[in-house]
């Protein structure tokens, strides 16, 4: 009787986690989530996108909105339910949120993409205050305090390891910019506001970032950015030392997932990267349904969930499992992954690759 069971526990031990869809209580009300961000007490902050405009906590077992006021800015012409008017804060009014960031301190940023600006939300009393941008599409403010500073699509804000930088690819200026969270203070540090594709080896400041989508910072310094649009890119990029250098998709044309050498794979319109705890970069490849890994040392690219194929399966391991244009992604203070698989409305958990 032992030895069956000895083996049914190794068994058990040595099987794939299995994948879990995110159900507690809150969870239907989300429309199309793109994001989380996980806070120092556990919990995690979720986004949606234009389909519902609004910010939710995950906490003690379930799910409630705390900030934004509920409406579809997706058709064209939509106007907030009034009394609510665009760019307000109490209740605060967001247009396409993008991404989402809890700093050390609790503080969170909320990348309200389509309003051109980062809104800071108070950690205990959810109070909405413009941390950047002024509201209107623009490029200006660097040098300067980040709320007179001007921004295009802030699709996407990122902090940097240390806790004290906020990194917004700023998608229709075709440039990365940096935030120092004491100063406020706004540098760009990458793009020179063109749309082309970076030449290999090149200043970061005086290469085009043709929209960038993304951008992350490795522990040791490297900044990952995230190229994709119907002018090209679909590219991962490397910036250290001030230069730039094309990692994933060298030629930048779309294309299927496929295994293999990184700088030959082909990407499809990407939305969003995020690091591992292994230093590897976790891609969102959202027109391919699947999320892939570029690993620096090898220099290669592999998928690490979805098939490539546009679907609701939940397998046994992320292999197995299909994905319908993720946008986001997290690694939780449990080690585990979480994805924001925006197209099935649903937040998936399982094991980190």
């Amino acid at each position: 009787m032992l030895r069956p069971l000895l083996c049914l526990l190794l068994a058990m031990a040595t099987a794939p986690a299995a994948i879990e869809v995110v159900k507690v209580p809150g969870i239907e009300e989300m429309r199309e989530p793109v994001n989380l961000a996980f806070d120092a007490q556990g919990g995690a902050y979720l986004v949606e996108s234009m389909r519902g405009n609004r910010l939710f906590r995950w906490l003690d077992g379930r799910i409630d909105p705390v900030s934004g006021v509920r409406w579809d800015s997706a058709p064209k012409g939509m106007e907030p339910p009034a009394p609510a008017k665009a760019l307000d804060l109490s209740p605060a009014v967001y247009q396409g949120v993008g991404d989402i960031a809890v700093a050390p301190d609790g503080a969170i940023y909320v990348c309200d993409s389509l309003q051109h600006r980062v809104v800071r939300l108070d950690p205990k009393t959810q109070a909405a205050t413009v941390f950047a941008g002024t509201g209107r599409a623009g490029f200006a403010g660097d040098g300067g305090p980040a709320e007179r500073a001007r921004f295009n699509i802030p699709t996407s804000g990122v902090l940097d390891p240390s806790g004290k930088f906020l990194l917004v690819a700023d998608l229709g200026n075709h440039r990365i910019r940096r935030i120092d969270l004491a100063t406020r203070v706004v540098t760009t540090i990458a793009g020179n506001g063109e749309k082309g594709f970076p030449q290999e080896g090149a200043d970061a400041l005086a290469s085009p970032c043709c929209y960038v989508r993304t951008a992350c910072v490795a522990a040791e310094g490297t900044v990952y950015a995230l190229f994709g649009s119907v002018l090209g890119g679909h590219s991962l990029v490397a910036i250290k030392d001030g230069k730039v250098c094309v990692v994933v998709n060298q030629d930048g044309q779309p294309g299927p997932a496929a295994e293999g050498p990184a700088a030959k794979a082909r990407l499809n319109f990407p939305k969003y990267a995020t690091l591992d705890a292994k230093g590897g970069v976790l891609i969102l490849d959202t027109e391919n349904h699947c999320l892939r890994r570029y690993d620096p040392a090898t220099r290669t690219l592999r998928t690490v969930a979805g098939n490539g194929a546009k679907g609701s399966a939940v397998g046994a391991d992320w292999a197995t499992t299909q994905l319908n244009r993720p946008q986001g992604a997290r690694l939780g203070p449990d080690g585990r992954l979480y994805v924001a698989d925006t197209g099935n409305n649903r937040i998936l958990v399982g094991p980190a690759p």
